[in-house]
């Protein structure tokens, strides 16, 4: 590549490749720098002994737009969860809310489940109607909150505590519930339309494909970048590479450093321990929930490798347990308490065979501001040739961070031709 490209992009995110790719695909190149050695931002994959082990709880709702349109999901081999959930109910037992359109047998199980009252199951059928109308994520973040809407809308304490506030709590990491009404409509929607999912290879396949399609030698891991220049950015290295057009793609918090006129996010985080066993505590496609007057750690569990057997070795099986926020204590500490709580859930016999593989602290996992619609509508363009995105500046998740960084390079691409 000549030493001026015509656009750098700072991050090799999900933003970042978005941006990268559609460009591409208009025949614009780019040059992206990455400070670490690999792809993907917060979306990895670590091998460990065989074990393909996600950092952090991480899904891809195979309904979400942005992957429809940016991703090819048939080449992933997406493997689904099943629909619904299974509820801790103490004593080793569980009760199990599934959707009544898509597994009808589920759906009648759901009311002896413990979590939803006969008028808890009629709210749910109208909530999925209305949300199955959405189909674009939200760029707005005014509203009642989550937990505010679903005592709105009457849902019992029961169902708020059961399901709603270990399930949502989960996929926000908020078991607050405080997220706005759109973004809880819109992912309600999603759940309900389309399937949450893992990758065979794991979720590090989503931005290796994304990457996939840029020519060699357009990409350069290791190389962080120190300041932004008026058409230029500066490394660590105290290299400097001109280029008329810039986007930056980092994480929040790195983009707020490079330009302060950002406010970094508030973030949430999460802290996953991965466990090969030999036997599946959990022979469904299901994740399974804490009980309300559970006091353990635990949000939830499930076992990847029933949901897709490429996740471990042949014989053995991988579980994943998600603590929501960011605990203090070590790794010794919080593997103490998980296997004290899931002896609970699944014998304590079982948990001792349980081989403790890695324990994922994951600060940083999700961005908690959601930006207003007029905010987010020109947050893409910052200056001449300077040009933003990642999830901070839309929703926290996958979708997101992918619609982002195509609006970026729209926003370049119209420039470039406005220009002309």
């Amino acid at each position: 590549m000549a030493q001026r490209p015509d656009v750098i992009i700072i991050g090799a995110g999900l933003a970042g490749l978005s941006a990268a790719r559609t460009l591409q695909a208009r025949g614009v190149p780019s040059l992206i720098f990455e400070a670490s050695d690999r792809i993907g931002g917060r979306v990895a994959t670590d091998l460990v002994d065989g074990f393909r082990i996600d950092r952090g709880f991480q899904v891809l709702l195979d309904s979400y737009p942005e992957a429809r349109r940016g991703l090819d999901l048939a080449a992933l081999d997406l493997r689904p969860f099943a629909p619904g959930a299974l509820l801790h109910r103490g004593g080793g037992r569980f009760g199990r809310i599934g959707d009544p359109l898509r597994a009808p047998l589920d759906g009648v199980r759901s009311l002896t489940s413990g979590a939803f009252t006969l008028g808890d199951a009629i709210r749910v059928l109208g909530l999925r109607a209305a949300s199955a109308t959405a189909h674009d994520a939200p760029m707005r973040s005014e509203g009642p909150t989550t937990l505010e809407t679903l005592r709105a809308r009457g849902f019992s304490a029961q169902a708020i505590e059961a399901f709603f506030r270990p399930f949502f709590g989960g996929v926000f990491l908020d078991r607050e519930l405080t997220p706005a009404r759109p973004w809880f409509d819109f992912l309600f929607g999603m759940f309900a339309t389309g399937r949450a999912t893992l990758p065979s290879e794991g979720m590090q396949a989503i931005p290796a494909q994304l990457a996939s399609a840029l020519p060699s030698g357009h990409l350069r891991r290791e190389s962080p970048v120190r300041r932004l220049h008026d058409r230029a950015v500066e490394l660590e290295s105290g290299e400097v590479i001109e280029a008329e057009t810039i986007i930056l793609a980092t994480d929040g918090t790195a983009a707020a450093r490079l330009l302060p006129e950002l406010s970094a996010p508030a973030w949430s985080g999460c802290v996953t321990l991965s466990y090969a066993t030999p036997d599946a505590p959990i022979t469904t496609r299901h994740l399974a929930l804490k009980a309300p007057d559970d006091p353990g750690p635990v949000n939830h569990v499930c076992v990847p490798s029933v949901v897709a057997p490429s996740y471990a070795p042949a014989g053995r099986h991988l579980v994943s347990a998600t603590i929501i926020g960011t605990p203090g204590d070590d790794d010794i500490a919080l593997d103490r308490a998980s296997r004290t709580q899931l002896g609970e859930w699944f014998g304590a016999s079982a948990i001792e065979r349980w081989q403790l593989l890695k324990v994922s602290h994951v600060p940083f996992s999700l961005p908690r501001t959601l930006v207003g619609e007029s905010a987010a509508a020109t947050a893409v363009r910052r200056a001449t040739g300077l040009y933003a995105c990642g999830d901070h500046l839309e929703t926290p998740s996958i979708n997101g961070a992918m619609r982002s960084g195509r609006r970026a390079a729209d926003a370049v691409l119209a420039d470039l031709a406005a220009r002309r």
